[in-house]
């Protein structure tokens, strides 16, 4: 299934410039020891995203003597893998093309133009930057693998878990459990949030077996 991650990251509350090589932490502080978790946004292979949620606050794999005393929904691994489709590099060259256009020709003072000074190339050269950042903010991605609490998780339920994990790092307050229900909620008519598209069959059923994965080792009510 394909996902707007510009639109994702819109619809979660995320303001932080991202882009390729970017490893952006967002934290979510509750009330309570050893309850606090963030959201990783990790964009340092060029080709893939991976949204991970972590125990604790430091987006950093925490050591099992201090990560045992999370809740096992903080303990288990819970990501979702996406596949950079579309990073705008085709509206890059068309902006480079149109720039090339623009400063074609010779001007009509016929003579050298007076030379910039060093804070105002510096000023253009930071301006640049930050214009480059935000548009390397890829438009389309496809999801290529979804774990929650451990358990991969179908295709047709990836619609569900991300709005969920979308409203969840927007409230500072993810809870795993919850996602892991949601992909065992999916209805055949369930309309998706706007950043996702289908690209086959989404309307099969897809029925969640809780028997079948009552030992992943959390306990129901922990988020």
């Amino acid at each position: 299934m394909q996902v707007n991650v510009k639109e994702f990251l819109a619809e979660s509350g995320i303001t932080e410039a991202f882009y390729p090589g970017k490893k952006l932490v967002h934290t979510c502080r509750q009330a309570g020891e050893y309850r606090s978790h963030c959201v990783v946004f990790d964009w340092r292979d060029p080709d893939k995203i991976r949204i991970e949620v972590k125990a604790g606050l430091s987006g950093r794999d925490l050591e099992p003597k201090k990560l045992k005393y999370y809740p096992v929904s903080f303990q288990t691994p819970t990501y979702v893998d996406i596949e950079v489709v579309n990073d705008n590099a085709d509206d890059d060259k068309e902006d480079e093309e149109g720039k090339g256009k623009g400063t074609s020709g010779k001007s009509g003072g016929g003579g050298k133009q007076p030379g910039k000074k060093l804070d105002d190339v510096k000023t253009m050269a930071s301006s640049a930057f930050e214009s480059v950042v935000e548009g390397k903010v890829p438009e389309l991605g496809k999801i290529v693998e979804m774990v929650v609490l451990g358990t991969q998780i179908a295709t047709e339920a990836y619609a569900n878990v991300m709005g969920n994990l979308a409203h969840g790092i927007a409230h500072a307050k993810v809870s795993t459990t919850d996602m892991l229900a949601q992909a065992g909620k999916f209805v055949t008519k369930y309309m998706p949030p706007s950043f996702m598209k289908p690209t086959g069959d989404e309307q099969a059923n897809y029925s969640y077996d809780r028997e079948k994965n009552a030992d992943i080792g959390y306990k129901s009510g922990l988020g």
